[in-house]
């Protein structure tokens, strides 16, 4: 729907520039309405550059935050709309108060951490659509008409944080009758009509406060307060206090402690420092920023000036998609190692998917999100919400056809992307997630929308390779692995392999007529591989990761990878040493090999590396590093809360539980049931379910003297296929809708 709607601003301070620390005071906006007839219907639509928050009649008109979103918007505009039919009365009064959010505010990493991405200060634009009985139609544009001031707000930046004066608090703004004399009237930027072309409705949950948690006081002095919340979160705090007008808290918010202290070198440039002036109001007041967000299980609140602090909380928040799957097992660190990935999948999906929650980054890092998206589809409802970030990605891609490193690309004070910066195991997201979007959800139509982006990207590599080959250039490889290098041009031709692979597999889906062109340009890239990385029976570049990624991608044989992957898991103590890339296959492969006893043992280990680790280290979220915690981490590049290495998720309900899904199967309309039960007795019983399109699959196993129970339920329009491989069917029964399965284990060869 095009609006016919102004944007409108309103200048609160001067220019800042991309380079400036800190932005402007946050506009608001009012403009009052009455009706005479009755309402049919009223719908509010509007967008932003930067973010806003919306009241009528002096009540937010949504629970939602970070509204609309974020985007490249350069290529789009998002569109949000709010139903205010039960809410519209004879008179009445819309406010709107922006933020500086991602288009206007910082954003970036470390040396390229810049405001000013999309624009150098907030806008909106909105219209408020009335409904009578009598079928007239009535439309309230934003135009010059709107008042706007300046108020609470004094600068808001989501990396940085909000700082608050409630002294110059406007009150009742959003109310009929309001005294708005000394506001002035809101400005039409020139030229910027042309904007509601770029409307586009954005179709996904909203960010919303999803949980909360109480603070336990860790230390306390006359000025300052150190709160633990128990739980490494994405949001921010809200704190009831009393004291004198003019008196300040200021709010600052850290992972962990380091000897006793927050620790906060990981934020670099980001100050995740929030601040409250107080109005002096005798019965207390209460302060909860609205336009940013922090990464944080500690803060610590310093008071200036005299002040009671009454309560205060974490509020958790996230984009609010459904919750789908459970899994929980009789090992309790593999439950926390779950519980530990479903907690950083969440507080990173503000959006788009981004890496971390805290630092000055918080991107959409593709390589991040592409390893680790079937383990959030097995979650959470995330079809329309990776459609999105399908289209993100396609708008980031370059003109010839290369496709960078992060989505939504910040095209100004961020990496000058020429295309030789491209990244394997970033770049090819595209695919990857379409893929398993489509395997998930079983619908065509991402196919048609991504595989043309695809198709581009795969013309670019194929011209900048050489037999087939391309070089490794600046990727990030195999990125953070433990004490072996898997070579970075390796790990670019094997996923140059699979989306040469992707690529055939979603032509043949949809009936397209070049599948045949990229079957081909996949066995020639193998053909290639297999010549320059291979040789007596190894890879060149002898790491687990190289072996695994090889092998998930059919360029090695079965043969070609046991060996050499259980030699090199010998080599390192029986531990693992994949990084993001490789971490996903590890497991997966073991299985399909045969050795699903070392798989489980790697799972459950709690030294250093493996993901037991953390968990016996406190970690409530999946670190960055193996080991975040360690000296020489605490001084670097550093985050308590990354998804990529909590992978291992997706096998928990594919492998353990046996909830497999193929091109045959695609949106569960089949399944096939194709468990891995832990026969070494580490784990001795699972349980989990993921809820379908279709219904609910819900599984349980345990062991048993000379095997194992496994039961299923299955709802209604779902058939099963199922493949115990090395157990061998014992006896069957039914109970009602749960199918039982007497198992009894095979010899092992």
């Amino acid at each position: 729907m095009l609006m016919k709607s102004d944007w409108i601003t309103f200048k609160t301070g001067e220019y800042k520039s991309a380079d400036d620390r800190y932005g402007n005071p946050s506009p608001y906006f009012r403009k009052e309405f009455s009706v005479q007839k009755h309402v049919q219907s009223a719908q509010l639509l509007i967008s932003a550059l930067g973010v806003f928050r919306i009241f009528l009649n002096g009540k937010p008109v949504s629970d939602d935050h970070l509204a609309p979103g974020w985007v490249d918007y350069s290529k789009k505009l998002p569109l949000i709309t709010y139903d205010l039919t039960d809410r519209i009365e004879k008179n009445n009064a819309v406010g709107v108060v922006l933020g500086d959010g991602w288009a206007v505010g910082h954003i970036g990493s470390n040396y390229a951490f810049k405001r000013n991405t999309w624009n150098d200060r907030v806008e909106f634009s909105a219209e408020l659509r009335l409904e009578y009985a009598d079928g007239s139609l009535e439309i309230i544009p934003t135009d010059a008409s709107w008042k706007a001031a300046q108020g609470a707000i004094r600068r808001s930046d989501i990396y940085m944080g909000e700082y608050v004066d409630a002294r110059m608090d406007l009150g009742g703004f959003s109310v009929f009758g309001y005294d708005d004399s000394s506001w002035e009237n809101a400005e039409v930027p020139v030229f910027k009509f042309s904007r509601n072309l770029y409307l586009q409705r954005l179709d996904i949950p909203p960010v919303r406060v999803k949980e909360i948690f109480p603070g336990k006081i860790v230390s306390k002095t006359e000025n300052t307060v150190l709160y633990d919340f128990s739980q490494n979160l994405a949001g921010v705090l809200r704190c009831r206090v009393k004291g004198e007008r003019g008196a300040r808290i200021v709010l600052r918010h850290g992972e962990v402690l380091n000897e006793g202290k927050l620790y906060t070198d990981n934020l670099r440039k980001a100050e995740a420092t929030d601040t409250y002036i107080l109005r002096g109001d005798p019965n207390g007041e209460e302060f909860r920023p609205l336009f940013t967000y922090h990464g944080f299980r500690y803060a610590e609140i310093t008071f200036e000036g005299t002040v009671e602090l009454l309560a205060v909380s974490a509020e958790a928040m996230y984009t609010d998609l459904e919750s789908v799957g459970q899994f929980r097992c009789s090992d309790e660190i593999v439950n926390q190692i779950y519980s530990n990935a479903m907690r950083s999948l969440r507080g990173n999906l503000f959006s788009v998917p981004t890496d971390c929650p805290q630092r000055d980054e918080r991107l959409g890092w593709l390589g991040d999100a592409q390893v680790f998206c079937r383990s959030a589809m097995f979650n959470v409802g995330a079809e329309a919400y990776y459609a999105k970030y399908l289209a993100d990605i396609r708008d980031a891609q370059l003109g010839n056809g290369a496709i960078p490193a992060v989505a939504p690309l910040p095209r100004v004070g961020f990496y000058a992307y020429t295309g030789r910066d491209i990244c394997g195991g970033w770049s090819e997201a595209g695919a990857e997630i379409t893929y398993h979007h489509y395997l998930m959800y079983g619908d065509k139509r991402i196919i048609f929308d991504n595989l043309p982006s695809v198709k581009r990207l795969l013309t670019y590599y194929l011209e900048d390779s050489t037999d087939f080959l391309r070089e490794g250039g600046n990727s990030y490889g195999d990125w953070l692995s433990v004490g072996e290098i898997t070579d970075k041009s390796l790990v670019a031709n094997v996923y140059f392999a699979r989306a040469a692979y992707i690529a055939y597999r979603l032509c043949e889906i949809i009936g397209d007529g070049e599948r045949d062109t990229y079957k081909t340009l996949y066995e020639n890239i193998r053909t290639s591989f297999r010549k320059a990385y291979l040789a007596n029976g190894r890879l060149h570049s002898d790491t687990q990761s190289a072996y695994v990624l090889a092998y998930k991608a059919g360029l090695i044989s079965d043969c070609e990878t046991k060996d050499n992957l259980l030699r090199r898991i010998r080599e390192n103590n029986g531990h693992l040493s994949c990084g993001f890339l490789g971490i996903r296959f590890l497991l997966p492969t073991l299985c399909e090999l045969g050795l699903q006893d070392t798989a489980y043992d790697i799972l459950t280990q709690t030294s250093f590396p493996g993901w037991g680790y953390s968990v016996v280290n406190g970690a409530t979220t999946i670190w960055e590093h193996w080991d975040s915690n360690s000296a020489e981490n605490l001084k670097g590049m550093n985050s308590f809360n990354h998804y990529s290495l909590g992978s291992c998720v997706e096998w928990l309900y594919e492998y353990c539980l046996g909830i497999s899904v193929s091109e045959e199967t695609a949106g569960f309309a089949r399944v096939r049931i194709r468990p891995y039960p832990d026969r070494s007795g580490k784990i001795t019983s699972a349980q989990g379910q993921y809820k379908t399109k279709r219904g609910t699959i819900a599984i349980r196993w345990k062991k048993c003297e000379n095997g194992f129970l496994y039961e299923i339920s299955l709802p209604n329009g779902i058939e099963a296929e199922f493949d115990f491989g090395c157990l061998e069917v014992r006896k069957t029964d039914r109970e009602g809708e749960k199918l039982l399965f007497e198992l009894t284990e095979l010899p092992v060869l």
